[in-house]
C-alpha cells in the first residue's frame, strides 16, 4: 500500500529502482570491458553537450 502511495506522490516507483540499479551496473562494469581509449572526436566533443541540453529541454517540458 505505502508503495502505492509513493508512486503516485513521487513517480519514484519499482521502474525507477530497476533503471538506477541498471545505470548503476553500466557505470560499475562497463569499464572493466573495455580497452584502451583514445582521445574523443571532435564530433563526439560537440555532440555530447547538444545531447544533454535535449534531454535537459525534453525534462523541462515533461515536468510541466
Amino acid at each position: 500500500m505505502f508503495n502505492n502511495i509513493m508512486e503516485e506522490d513521487y513517480g519514484w516507483g519499482t521502474c525507477s529502482t530497476m533503471v538506477l540499479l541498471m545505470v548503476a551496473a553500466i557505470l560499475l562494469f562497463a569499464p572493466l570491458v573495455m580497452d584502451s581509449l583514445g582521445p574523443p572526436s571532435a564530433l563526439m566533443i560537440l555532440l555530447i553537450p547538444v545531447i544533454l541540453v535535449a534531454v535537459l529541454y525534453f525534462l523541462h517540458e515533461a515536468s510541466d
